[in-house]
Order: C-alpha cells, then sequence, then structure tokens
C-alpha cells in the first residue's frame, strides 16, 4: 500500500516549519550557571563586554537579519527595553550575519534602542552552538543563565517578559 502524498508532506513540512522558523522554547531546568563572558565591538563601535554588566538583567538575543521570526521579535523587544530599562534591564543583540553592510542597512530602516554586536565564532561555541535563531539567554543579575528562549511568537514573548520582570524583582 502507497502512502499518500497528503500523509507524508504534512509532517515533513511542519518539522521544516519548525526547523526554519526556531518556533520552539527550552526552559532550563538544570541549576543556574554562569554566562560565558566576552567582549564585543558594538556596531556603533563601542566595546562591550557582559562582565561589565553584572548587577543587570541581561538578554542576549542571538539573531540575523534574514530571519523572519528575529525581525518579527524586534518590535518587542525595543518595548521591552524601553519599559524596563529604568530597573537595570539591558538588551544585547547577538548579531550573526556575515555581511556587515547587510546589517547597516537593516539598522537604517529599523528602530534599535539597545547595542547590536557582531558574533564571532567563539561566543556562538561558548553559548552551545546557536543552530536555531533567534536563541534568547535571560541572565540574571549575578551573571548566571537563567533560562534560554528557542524562537519567537506571541507565547514566547509573553513568558519571556514574565521571566524578565521576575528577575528584575529579585534582590541583587
Amino acid at each position: 500500500m502507497k502512502p499518500s502524498l497528503r500523509g507524508t508532506l504534512a509532517p515533513l513540512l511542519a518539522f521544516l516549519f519548525l526547523a526554519v522558523c526556531g518556533c520552539s522554547e527550552e526552559k532550563n531546568t538544570a541549576p543556574p550557571q554562569a554566562a560565558p563572558d566576552f567582549a564585543a565591538t558594538s556596531i556603533d563601535g563601542r566595546v562591550v563586554r557582559l562582565s561589565e554588566h553584572l548587577g543587570q538583567v541581561v538578554l542576549l538575543d542571538f539573531w540575523a537579519t534574514w530571519c523572519p521570526p528575529c525581525r518579527a521579535a524586534l518590535p518587542h523587544l525595543v518595548e521591552m527595553q524601553n519599559a524596563y530599562r529604568a530597573d537595570g534591564f539591558l538588551i544585547l543583540g547577538m548579531n550573526m550575519d556575515k555581511d556587515p553592510q547587510e546589517v547597516a542597512s537593516f539598522l537604517e530602516r529599523n528602530t534599535v534602542n539597545y547595542p547590536i554586536l557582531p558574533v564571532e565564532d567563539d561566543v556562538r561555541r561558548a553559548y552551545g552552538g546557536i543552530s536555531t535563531i533567534p536563541t534568547a539567554f535571560l541572565v540574571d543579575r549575578q551573571g548566571r543563565i537563567r533560562q534560554k528562549f528557542l524562537g519567537y511568537d506571541r507565547r514566547i514573548a509573553q513568558e519571556m517578559e514574565k521571566a524578565i520582570q521576575a528577575l528584575l524583582s529579585e534582590e541583587s
């Protein structure tokens, strides 16, 4: 008996959609681990070190200009940066594009209110290889990774914001 084309394509299309969009979430259940430190030069020429932001809650958002879910997340990230900056929150946009001109052009057309850092391979490896984007790591005031988010959709956005609020309300 031959499998139907519809029966074969549906699971394959679902798998490809999730693989391309990264629309899933992974929560850490292990004890928090120290976020690997790094130094990177932002698009506007400033050197940024993660360790300089101890005492703040930091969201490391690994993204690229060509990634639809990454672009969809951008307005929400900008909004969260505005809403929580005064409470000690910072987003670091960890850009994975290969062409700096493409990033510059994208940033001319889109408002971003947080540092954008080109990601080097050693930083990608330090954070587990980053095979799905967007991938975001939520780092607490002590510099520990508290949560990891894979993909972006409305549910992930709500959970991300709730987790940020919880960390901001924790004692230093």
